[in-house]
């Protein structure tokens, strides 16, 4: 499946999941239907690529408590 030309999310209207994250642990974090922004955050001392994770809204919250 071909990747989509979609436009970078600001990270302003995003929150940022604490921590760096290796490749591996991005499948735990990566939830269908939710928007993320990842990039790039440095290596680990034994040079694994590390990176920040920023997740948007949750698109179903309406704000409404019961």
């Amino acid at each position: 499946m071909p990747m989509l030309n979609m436009p970078e999310p600001k990270t302003d209207d995003m929150t940022r999941i604490p921590g760096l994250f290796r490749r591996w642990e991005l499948a735990e974090l990566i939830l269908p239907g939710q928007s993320y922004h990842i990039e790039a955050a440095g290596h680990a001392d034994d040079g694994t690529p590390l990176f920040a994770v920023y997740k948007g809204a949750d698109p179903h919250a309406t704000g409404l408590s019961d």
